[in-house]
Protein backbone atom coordinates (compact mmCIF):
# COMPACT_ATOMS: atom_id res chain seq x y z
CA UNK A 1 0.00 0.00 0.00
CA UNK A 2 1.42 3.54 -1.25
CA UNK A 3 0.55 7.32 0.14
CA UNK A 4 -2.53 7.60 -2.59
CA UNK A 5 -3.70 4.17 -1.36
CA UNK A 6 -3.87 5.21 1.54
CA UNK A 7 -5.13 8.58 0.98
CA UNK A 8 -7.65 7.32 -1.02
CA UNK A 9 -8.68 4.47 1.82
CA UNK A 10 -8.90 6.77 4.96
CA UNK A 11 -11.09 9.44 3.11
CA UNK A 12 -14.07 7.09 2.19
CA UNK A 13 -13.30 5.24 5.35
CA UNK A 14 -13.83 8.39 7.98
CA UNK A 15 -16.23 10.01 5.11
CA UNK A 16 -18.59 7.08 6.15
CA UNK A 17 -17.85 6.48 9.16
CA UNK A 18 -18.69 10.72 10.24
CA UNK A 19 -21.84 10.14 7.52
CA UNK A 20 -23.72 7.52 9.47
CA UNK A 21 -22.45 9.31 13.36
CA UNK A 22 -24.29 12.21 11.94
CA UNK A 23 -27.08 9.95 10.59
CA UNK A 24 -27.47 8.84 14.03
CA UNK A 25 -28.08 11.59 15.66
CA UNK A 26 -30.90 13.10 13.13
CA UNK A 27 -32.36 9.67 13.51
CA UNK A 28 -32.48 9.75 17.28
CA UNK A 29 -33.92 13.30 17.16
CA UNK A 30 -36.78 12.22 14.55
CA UNK A 31 -37.94 8.84 16.69
CA UNK A 32 -38.24 10.80 19.99
CA UNK A 33 -40.92 13.32 18.11
CA UNK A 34 -42.11 10.28 15.45
CA UNK A 35 -45.63 10.57 17.40
CA UNK A 36 -46.31 13.94 16.72
CA UNK A 37 -44.50 14.52 13.39
CA UNK A 38 -45.78 11.57 11.05
CA UNK A 39 -43.67 12.31 8.41
CA UNK A 40 -39.78 11.60 10.20
CA UNK A 41 -41.08 7.84 10.04
CA UNK A 42 -40.71 7.94 6.39
CA UNK A 43 -37.65 10.04 6.66
CA UNK A 44 -36.02 7.35 8.86
CA UNK A 45 -36.73 4.91 6.93
CA UNK A 46 -34.99 6.20 4.22
CA UNK A 47 -32.16 7.12 7.10
CA UNK A 48 -31.75 3.50 7.17
CA UNK A 49 -30.77 3.48 3.08
CA UNK A 50 -28.64 5.60 3.08
CA UNK A 51 -26.85 4.75 6.45
CA UNK A 52 -26.56 0.83 4.73
CA UNK A 53 -25.10 3.03 1.56
CA UNK A 54 -22.30 4.98 3.30
CA UNK A 55 -20.93 1.77 5.10
CA UNK A 56 -20.77 0.17 1.78
CA UNK A 57 -19.80 2.86 -0.34
CA UNK A 58 -17.85 4.75 2.16
CA UNK A 59 -16.52 2.61 5.17
CA UNK A 60 -16.51 -1.05 3.19
CA UNK A 61 -14.35 0.22 0.20
CA UNK A 62 -11.78 2.42 2.53
CA UNK A 63 -11.37 -1.12 4.28
CA UNK A 64 -10.93 -2.88 1.07
CA UNK A 65 -7.99 0.07 -0.48
CA UNK A 66 -6.23 0.13 3.30
CA UNK A 67 -6.19 -3.65 3.44
CA UNK A 68 -5.39 -3.88 -0.22
CA UNK A 69 -7.72 -7.29 0.35
CA UNK A 70 -11.42 -8.11 -1.17
CA UNK A 71 -12.10 -8.76 2.44
CA UNK A 72 -14.59 -11.83 1.06
CA UNK A 73 -14.42 -14.80 -0.39
CA UNK A 74 -14.37 -14.77 -4.73
CA UNK A 75 -17.26 -17.39 -5.00
CA UNK A 76 -18.99 -14.65 -2.56
CA UNK A 77 -19.57 -11.78 -4.75
CA UNK A 78 -22.72 -12.91 -6.67
CA UNK A 79 -24.42 -13.40 -3.26
CA UNK A 80 -23.04 -9.86 -2.03
CA UNK A 81 -23.55 -8.03 -5.17
CA UNK A 82 -27.77 -9.09 -4.13
CA UNK A 83 -27.12 -7.24 -1.02
CA UNK A 84 -25.77 -4.16 -2.73
CA UNK A 85 -28.27 -3.84 -5.32
CA UNK A 86 -31.11 -4.43 -2.80
CA UNK A 87 -29.79 -1.79 -0.43
CA UNK A 88 -29.50 0.65 -3.39
CA UNK A 89 -33.23 -0.30 -4.97
CA UNK A 90 -34.77 0.35 -1.45
CA UNK A 91 -32.84 3.81 -1.52
CA UNK A 92 -34.29 4.54 -4.95
CA UNK A 93 -37.50 3.58 -4.35
CA UNK A 94 -37.57 5.65 -1.39
CA UNK A 95 -37.61 8.76 -3.46
CA UNK A 96 -41.07 8.30 -4.54
CA UNK A 97 -42.44 7.13 -1.20
CA UNK A 98 -41.13 10.72 0.80
CA UNK A 99 -42.24 12.10 -2.36
CA UNK A 100 -45.64 10.89 -1.91
CA UNK A 101 -45.38 11.47 2.14
CA UNK A 102 -45.20 15.28 0.98
CA UNK A 103 -47.73 15.34 -0.81
CA UNK A 104 -49.99 13.86 1.12
CA UNK A 105 -48.95 16.36 4.30
CA UNK A 106 -50.32 19.43 1.69
CA UNK A 107 -53.24 17.53 0.11
CA UNK A 108 -55.02 15.80 3.47
CA UNK A 109 -53.51 17.19 6.13
CA UNK A 110 -55.62 16.43 8.18
CA UNK A 111 -55.30 12.05 7.16
CA UNK A 112 -51.80 12.49 7.47
CA UNK A 113 -51.66 13.43 11.01
CA UNK A 114 -53.85 10.72 12.23
CA UNK A 115 -51.88 8.30 10.20
CA UNK A 116 -51.53 4.74 12.20
CA UNK A 117 -48.26 3.49 13.12
CA UNK A 118 -49.23 -0.03 11.22
CA UNK A 119 -50.30 2.16 7.98
CA UNK A 120 -46.61 4.05 8.05
CA UNK A 121 -44.67 1.03 8.51
CA UNK A 122 -46.56 -0.69 5.80
CA UNK A 123 -46.05 2.09 3.80
CA UNK A 124 -42.62 2.19 4.62
CA UNK A 125 -42.05 -1.22 3.49
CA UNK A 126 -42.98 -1.30 0.53
CA UNK A 127 -39.61 0.20 -1.46
CA UNK A 128 -37.59 -2.59 1.15
CA UNK A 129 -39.95 -5.49 -0.25
CA UNK A 130 -39.67 -4.07 -3.85
CA UNK A 131 -36.11 -3.58 -3.68
CA UNK A 132 -35.19 -7.30 -2.38
CA UNK A 133 -37.64 -8.77 -4.94
CA UNK A 134 -36.20 -6.62 -7.96
CA UNK A 135 -32.16 -7.58 -6.89
CA UNK A 136 -33.48 -11.01 -6.27
CA UNK A 137 -35.42 -11.44 -10.00
CA UNK A 138 -32.27 -9.57 -11.75
CA UNK A 139 -29.52 -12.07 -10.68
CA UNK A 140 -31.55 -14.90 -11.83
CA UNK A 141 -30.53 -13.51 -15.65
CA UNK A 142 -27.71 -15.13 -17.27
CA UNK A 143 -26.98 -11.66 -19.07
CA UNK A 144 -26.78 -9.56 -15.90
CA UNK A 145 -23.24 -8.75 -14.73
CA UNK A 146 -22.80 -8.09 -10.97
CA UNK A 147 -19.93 -5.94 -9.87
CA UNK A 148 -17.49 -6.65 -7.20
CA UNK A 149 -14.72 -4.64 -4.90
CA UNK A 150 -11.45 -4.25 -6.17
CA UNK A 151 -8.52 -2.62 -3.82
CA UNK A 152 -6.55 -1.61 -6.83
CA UNK A 153 -9.26 -0.01 -8.86
CA UNK A 154 -10.56 2.11 -5.41
CA UNK A 155 -14.05 0.98 -5.96
CA UNK A 156 -16.56 -0.94 -7.61
CA UNK A 157 -14.97 -3.19 -11.01
CA UNK A 158 -16.50 -5.72 -13.70
CA UNK A 159 -15.75 -7.31 -16.95
CA UNK A 160 -16.75 -3.78 -18.30
CA UNK A 161 -17.25 -5.08 -21.45
CA UNK A 162 -19.38 -7.68 -21.28
CA UNK A 163 -21.08 -5.23 -18.31
CA UNK A 164 -22.13 -3.15 -21.63
CA UNK A 165 -22.83 -6.06 -24.51
CA UNK A 166 -25.27 -8.06 -21.55
CA UNK A 167 -27.74 -4.79 -21.47
CA UNK A 168 -26.42 -4.55 -17.95
CA UNK A 169 -25.59 -0.97 -17.97
CA UNK A 170 -28.64 -0.55 -20.10
CA UNK A 171 -30.54 -2.25 -17.56
CA UNK A 172 -29.31 0.29 -14.51
CA UNK A 173 -29.54 3.34 -16.61
CA UNK A 174 -33.26 2.76 -17.98
CA UNK A 175 -34.35 1.54 -14.27
CA UNK A 176 -32.26 4.36 -12.24
CA UNK A 177 -34.32 7.26 -15.16
CA UNK A 178 -37.61 5.89 -14.28
CA UNK A 179 -37.25 6.27 -10.69
CA UNK A 180 -35.69 9.57 -11.07
CA UNK A 181 -38.55 11.35 -13.02
CA UNK A 182 -41.30 9.88 -11.08
CA UNK A 183 -41.07 11.86 -7.65
CA UNK A 184 -40.79 15.55 -9.09
CA UNK A 185 -45.03 15.16 -10.57
CA UNK A 186 -45.31 14.66 -7.26
CA UNK A 187 -43.37 17.67 -5.93
CA UNK A 188 -44.65 19.62 -8.00
CA UNK A 189 -48.55 18.82 -7.16
CA UNK A 190 -47.75 19.21 -3.44
CA UNK A 191 -45.92 22.59 -4.59
CA UNK A 192 -49.29 23.40 -6.43
CA UNK A 193 -51.55 22.02 -4.00
CA UNK A 194 -49.29 24.66 -1.15
CA UNK A 195 -49.32 27.66 -2.80
CA UNK A 196 -53.15 27.45 -3.84
CA UNK A 197 -53.63 27.24 -0.48
CA UNK A 198 -51.71 29.89 0.44
CA UNK A 199 -53.39 32.23 -2.12
CA UNK A 200 -57.30 31.29 -1.09
CA UNK A 201 -56.05 31.85 2.08
CA UNK A 202 -54.52 35.50 1.41
CA UNK A 203 -58.07 36.08 -0.42
CA UNK A 204 -60.20 35.00 2.36
CA UNK A 205 -57.95 37.55 5.05
CA UNK A 206 -58.63 40.41 2.47
CA UNK A 207 -61.98 39.31 2.00
CA UNK A 208 -62.32 39.61 5.99
CA UNK A 209 -60.93 42.52 6.16
CA UNK A 210 -62.04 44.26 3.73
CA UNK A 211 -63.46 47.33 5.75
CA UNK A 212 -60.66 46.79 8.84
CA UNK A 213 -56.96 46.61 8.88
CA UNK A 214 -55.58 43.04 8.39
CA UNK A 215 -54.88 41.44 11.20
CA UNK A 216 -50.88 41.07 11.73
CA UNK A 217 -50.51 38.15 13.89
CA UNK A 218 -53.12 36.15 11.46
CA UNK A 219 -51.00 36.97 8.47
CA UNK A 220 -48.36 36.29 9.99
CA UNK A 221 -49.31 32.69 11.38
CA UNK A 222 -50.49 31.79 7.86
CA UNK A 223 -46.68 33.03 6.05
CA UNK A 224 -44.91 30.58 9.49
CA UNK A 225 -47.17 27.73 8.17
CA UNK A 226 -46.46 28.26 4.67
CA UNK A 227 -42.36 28.22 5.55
CA UNK A 228 -42.24 25.30 7.77
CA UNK A 229 -44.07 23.28 5.39
CA UNK A 230 -42.27 24.59 2.17
CA UNK A 231 -39.24 23.47 4.37
CA UNK A 232 -40.38 19.85 4.88
CA UNK A 233 -40.37 19.75 0.87
CA UNK A 234 -37.49 21.93 -0.14
CA UNK A 235 -34.67 18.88 1.40
CA UNK A 236 -36.57 15.51 -0.43
CA UNK A 237 -36.39 17.92 -3.78
CA UNK A 238 -32.95 19.20 -3.15
CA UNK A 239 -31.97 15.52 -2.92
CA UNK A 240 -33.79 14.08 -5.57
CA UNK A 241 -31.85 16.80 -7.84
CA UNK A 242 -28.47 15.48 -6.45
CA UNK A 243 -29.66 12.12 -7.39
CA UNK A 244 -29.85 12.80 -10.93
CA UNK A 245 -27.03 14.76 -10.99
CA UNK A 246 -25.01 12.07 -9.66
CA UNK A 247 -26.62 8.88 -11.72
CA UNK A 248 -25.00 11.43 -14.89
CA UNK A 249 -21.64 11.16 -13.08
CA UNK A 250 -21.65 7.87 -12.39
CA UNK A 251 -22.56 6.28 -15.88
CA UNK A 252 -20.38 9.12 -17.54
CA UNK A 253 -17.27 7.94 -15.20
CA UNK A 254 -17.42 4.53 -13.49
CA UNK A 255 -15.84 2.57 -16.42
CA UNK A 256 -12.20 5.27 -16.35
CA UNK A 257 -9.43 4.90 -14.26
CA UNK A 258 -9.17 4.02 -10.46
CA UNK A 259 -9.59 8.07 -9.25
CA UNK A 260 -12.50 8.20 -11.50
CA UNK A 261 -13.78 4.97 -9.83
CA UNK A 262 -12.76 6.66 -6.36
CA UNK A 263 -14.77 9.59 -7.43
CA UNK A 264 -18.02 7.37 -7.82
CA UNK A 265 -17.58 6.20 -4.61
CA UNK A 266 -17.70 9.49 -3.06
CA UNK A 267 -20.20 10.61 -5.00
CA UNK A 268 -22.30 7.40 -4.07
CA UNK A 269 -21.88 8.39 -0.75
CA UNK A 270 -22.41 12.08 -0.72
CA UNK A 271 -25.85 11.23 -2.18
CA UNK A 272 -26.32 9.53 1.28
CA UNK A 273 -24.36 12.15 3.02
CA UNK A 274 -25.95 15.21 2.48
CA UNK A 275 -28.94 14.54 3.90
CA UNK A 276 -29.03 15.00 7.04
CA UNK A 277 -26.90 18.15 6.13
CA UNK A 278 -30.04 19.10 4.30
CA UNK A 279 -32.59 18.29 7.40
CA UNK A 280 -30.37 20.30 9.51
CA UNK A 281 -30.19 23.24 7.29
CA UNK A 282 -33.90 23.45 6.38
CA UNK A 283 -35.39 22.05 9.76
CA UNK A 284 -35.54 23.77 12.45
CA UNK A 285 -37.32 20.81 14.63
CA UNK A 286 -34.45 18.78 13.86
CA UNK A 287 -32.10 20.79 14.54
CA UNK A 288 -33.33 21.99 18.27
CA UNK A 289 -33.70 18.31 18.41
CA UNK A 290 -30.12 17.38 17.83
CA UNK A 291 -28.64 20.56 20.67
CA UNK A 292 -31.23 19.15 22.96
CA UNK A 293 -29.96 15.29 22.15
CA UNK A 294 -26.30 16.59 22.89
CA UNK A 295 -26.81 18.74 26.08
CA UNK A 296 -28.51 16.02 27.39
CA UNK A 297 -26.16 13.49 26.41
CA UNK A 298 -22.86 16.11 27.12
CA UNK A 299 -23.59 18.95 29.01
CA UNK A 300 -26.00 17.51 31.38
CA UNK A 301 -23.65 14.43 32.25
CA UNK A 302 -23.24 12.99 35.74
CA UNK A 303 -19.53 14.69 35.84
CA UNK A 304 -21.10 18.24 34.54
CA UNK A 305 -23.66 18.35 36.96
CA UNK A 306 -21.47 16.94 40.03
CA UNK A 307 -19.25 20.21 38.70
CA UNK A 308 -21.82 22.74 38.22
CA UNK A 309 -23.63 21.57 42.23
CA UNK A 310 -19.87 22.32 43.24
CA UNK A 311 -18.96 25.66 41.88
CA UNK A 312 -22.34 26.95 42.81
CA UNK A 313 -22.14 29.50 45.13
CA UNK A 314 -25.62 28.34 47.06
CA UNK A 315 -24.65 24.83 46.82
CA UNK A 316 -21.03 24.74 47.93
CA UNK A 317 -21.93 26.17 51.07
CA UNK A 318 -24.69 23.43 51.08
CA UNK A 319 -21.70 20.59 50.32
CA UNK A 320 -19.32 22.10 53.25
CA UNK A 321 -22.25 21.83 55.86
CA UNK A 322 -22.96 18.23 54.84
CA UNK A 323 -18.76 17.60 54.78
CA UNK A 324 -18.92 19.08 58.22
CA UNK A 325 -22.11 17.09 59.59
CA UNK A 326 -20.39 14.08 58.23
CA UNK A 327 -17.06 14.81 60.09
CA UNK A 328 -18.78 15.07 63.35
CA UNK A 329 -20.66 12.31 62.90
CA UNK A 330 -17.59 10.15 62.37
CA UNK A 331 -15.58 11.69 65.28
CA UNK A 332 -18.50 10.70 67.42
CA UNK A 333 -18.63 7.53 66.22
CA UNK A 334 -15.00 7.11 66.52
CA UNK A 335 -15.05 8.16 70.16
CA UNK A 336 -18.03 6.06 71.44
CA UNK A 337 -16.15 3.36 69.94
CA UNK A 338 -12.47 4.10 71.41
CA UNK A 339 -14.86 4.30 74.94
CA UNK A 340 -16.20 0.78 74.43
CA UNK A 341 -12.98 -1.25 73.69
CA UNK A 342 -11.47 0.63 76.73
CA UNK A 343 -14.31 -0.76 78.83
CA UNK A 344 -14.26 -4.11 77.58
CA UNK A 345 -10.46 -3.90 78.06
CA UNK A 346 -10.55 -3.48 81.83
CA UNK A 347 -13.36 -5.97 82.44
Amino acid sequence: MDASDAAAGIFLLLFGIVGCALYGLIVCSMWRMVNEIVGFRFLISQALTDILLMIQFGIWPGIVILTQNEIINESWRWNIHIYLDFTWWAMVYHYTVIAWSRLAAVQWPNWFRTLPHGTSIMICAIPWFTGLLQSLVEHQFDWFTPLFYSPTRYGMHSDWEKYELSGTNTYYMVCNVILMVVPFPLYVLALAVLFQRQTSRNMQLRSKYSHAPISTSSYAAQQRQLSIETRLLVPCIINTILFVVGQVFISQCSKHGKWMNWAVMVVFATNSFVNPLLYLFFSSVIRKGVLSNCRKNFSLSAIYNDYEMRSSPRTSSIVMRLNHRDSTITSNLNCRLSISSKRCIRL
